[in-house]
């Protein structure tokens, strides 16, 4: 009673002094120091960063806790969504076997855990479904990937078909976004059930890959590219070429002729000295595969080359218009003045195609023309809309049988982001202290 009394009187500080807290774990006081990294600005800054955060869940975090460990691992993928592409292309190439692994733990503990369990299990599994949104993977990656990324994924879409709660409705919304999304894309080459079309396909795959990395043909690299250090924000040569390949497929229908031809042509130009800031630009997931498979020979072509391009056609239609527009003078017949007699400065002359530029084909076209011309009667004119007209003057309104409204027509309200809501959610519950 007495040491009651002198906590209320303010004198028992020294009491609160003696009962000491526990101390938090060392590897809580890791997991702390990992989420306050992240939460700072709840994005990955660079792909130097993000090969950090990668080393520290690869090489320490399996001295931790479990729960800190997921959480950790889930919170990062979080972030990562969030990051930049260059950050998520990184991501591609260095952590998707971390991503695997979180999406396998999720999956395995909503099919036999616990009802707790199976809620914080949701909660990584949500953190999957973000980063796979977020990240430039298709069928393709998919399948390459399918033993980390690609049977999980089908397990954990068909745990919320047959499963009846609030948690798999939450997690059936995203699982089918993608699904939708990876059904439109065709399928790759590995999954060609054909044998021969798939070794061509196959083939083409090794062409593009060669593409990618600078080189023509058999021969040694057109450019320095391949013989530096592949870049840290860059994805994975032979996944792009396959991806690429899949939206080329896709375009053609089927391994045709002008497959091939295109798969060629897209080698050759990959791989030209000047386009080196090209195969950056792909490899880095700023131009995706279907745009790329997409593009012609003159699109593919290097900026300096397109604007020499550019330049020569500029210069032939000025010497086009130079040659075949001559000014129209008055004639030199019968009691017409001279062409010293015109004045120039009255109007400005009328030009006309020259007598020599001028054939048969295009005089019989012209006189077409003015005929049709001189037919067709020109439609009546509507007169411009007046601030009378919109108040419901007599009238004003046409007699159209429809009923209008005098008042201005409202514009809905746009919602907040409901998924950088959702995001900011995820990574508190994730960056919360595991007490034990």
């Amino acid at each position: 009673e007495d040491d009651f009394d002198a906590l209320l009187d303010g004198a028992g500080e020294d009491i609160l002094a003696d009962v000491a807290m526990p101390p938090e774990p060392a590897d809580e006081v890791a997991r702390r120091t990992f989420a306050e990294k992240l939460t700072e600005f709840k994005r990955v800054a660079d792909e130097v960063e993000l090969q950090g955060l990668l080393a520290t869940l690869q090489k320490e975090a399996h001295s931790w806790l479990p729960l800190r460990r997921w959480r950790s691992s889930s919170l990062l993928l979080v972030c990562v969504a969030r990051s930049s592409r260059i950050v998520r292309a990184a991501f591609i190439s260095e952590g998707l076997s971390l991503l695997g692994a979180v999406l396998q733990e999720s999956v395995g503990t909503l099919e036999t855990g616990e009802a707790a369990d199976r809620q914080e299990a949701g909660m990584w599994a949500l953190a999957c479904l973000m980063c796979l949104r977020a990240l430039s993977l298709g069928r393709a990656t998919l399948w390459e990937h399918r033993q980390t990324l690609g049977k999980p994924f089908d397990r954990l879409h068909r745990w919320c078909g047959k499963e009846k709660s609030a948690l798999a409705a939450e997690l059936r919304a995203p699982t089918s976004a993608l699904c939708r999304r990876w059904r439109r894309q065709p399928k790759p080459a590995g999954q060609e059930v054909a044998p021969e079309q798939r070794a061509v396909r196959s083939k083409v795959v090794e062409i593009i890959q060669q593409g990618l990395m600078g080189i023509s043909g058999a021969a040694s690299p057109a450019s320095p590219a391949p013989l530096t250090a592949a870049s840290p924000g860059a994805m994975p040569n032979r996944l792009v070429a396959a991806e690429v390949e899949a939206a080329l497929f896709g375009r053609f229908g089927s391994a045709s002729h002008e497959y091939k031809q295109h798969a060629r042509m897209l080698r050759s130009n990959l791989a030209l000295a000047g386009n080196a800031k090209l195969r950056e630009r792909v490899l880095a997931g700023d131009t995706t595969p279907e745009e790329l498979a997409a593009m012609t020979s003159a699109e593919l072509a290097p900026d300096a080359l397109r604007e020499q391009r550019r330049l020569a056609k500029e210069q032939a239609m000025k010497e086009l218009v130079v040659e075949e527009m001559l000014p129209r003078l008055p004639s030199k017949g019968e009691g017409s003045p001279g062409r010293d007699a015109y004045t120039w400065s009255t109007a400005p002359p009328v030009f006309m195609k020259s007598p020599q530029r001028l054939g048969s084909s295009d005089s019989v076209d012209v006189s077409r023309a003015s005929s049709a011309a001189s037919q067709k009667e020109p439609p009546p004119l509507v007169p411009p809309p007046t601030p009378f007209q919109d108040i419901g003057g007599a009238g004003s309104r046409p007699h159209d049988g429809v009923e209008h409204h005098d008042h201005m027509e409202v514009l809905p309200t746009p919602a907040p982001d409901d998924e950088d809501e959702e995001q900011e959610s995820l990574i508190q519950y994730l960056a919360k202290p595991v007490r034990t």
